[in-house]
């Protein structure tokens, strides 16, 4: 699994949620499962 700089990853079962500092090549788990990247919050406009 290749991990992308910036990108926030969770585990929804622990509530684990960890924010990547370093890209590259790594297998992301918690207690044997893997964790599953977050999608960006929309955040409203202010226009």
């Amino acid at each position: 699994m290749a991990v992308a700089l910036g990108k926030r990853y969770k585990d929804e079962e622990s509530g684990v949620e960890v924010l990547c500092i370093k890209p590259g090549e790594c297998n992301l788990n918690v207690d044997g499962r893997p964790m599953e990247e977050l999608q960006p919050k929309v955040l409203p406009s202010a226009d």
